[in-house]
């Protein structure tokens, strides 16, 4: 079950790695989604228990790791968890490891923001990914007013707006005030603006 507390003991918050890199934590392979200076988000296919400690191995970075979270996910095919652990010690040069990793994975996203801004496509080089079925909060403006569903179809509504199924209720709350507001280019603005959000995280 997920650690509500997670969210209030994280120290600092993580960086979610474009290019997934593949890791362990304690005897089990997992794929390390999101990476920071407190800790890391792994997918994997055993149930880890809340509590449990265990060496995390990313790159050049081994560590200490204990389980915070840890939430049951639909894949592709069958399922998988979504796993949260807090670095217990990072020694000194655990921590140049790891600002390292977090430097290269900054670096990547300049590259490609240099490379969209001259118009060339951009390419980067193959990487794990992770198996977890997308799920997308489907929000539309009706007479009656605002519907939510949740949803597997990433495409925009005409009549409102798709995004990411773990956007902040502060997030949902502010689009549907600015779709309330804008005129029509505002609102196909806001679509585009989703979509490419979207097509992100399919990437």
């Amino acid at each position: 079950m997920p650690d509500r507390g997670d969210s209030v003991t994280r120290q600092t918050p993580r960086v979610v790695l474009r290019k997934p890199r593949n890791g362990r934590f304690g005897e089990e392979s997992v794929l390390v989604l999101e990476l920071g200076l407190a800790g890391a988000k792994f997918e994997h296919g055993l149930r880890l228990d809340i509590g449990t400690r265990g060496m995390f191995v990313c790159g050049p970075m081994i560590t200490h790791g204990e389980v915070r979270h840890s939430i049951l996910l639909p894949a592709r095919s069958g399922m998988v968890y979504h796993t949260g652990v807090a670095f217990t010690e990072l020694s000194e040069s655990q921590q140049v490891d790891l600002h390292q990793l977090l430097i290269d994975e900054a670096q990547e996203q300049v590259h490609e923001w240099e490379a969209n801004l001259q118009g060339v496509a951009w390419r980067p080089k193959p990487a794990p990914r992770s198996v977890v079925k997308r799920r997308y909060i489907c929000l539309r403006k009706t007479a009656e007013g605002w519907t939510r569903t949740t949803t597997l179809d990433p495409n925009q509504p005409l009549d409102g707006v798709a995004v990411p199924d773990d956007t902040p209720a502060s997030e949902l709350e502010l689009l549907r005030r600015t779709y309330d507001a804008g005129d029509s280019t505002t609102r196909e603005l806001m679509r585009r603006m989703a979509m490419v959000g979207i097509l992100e995280r399919l990437r």
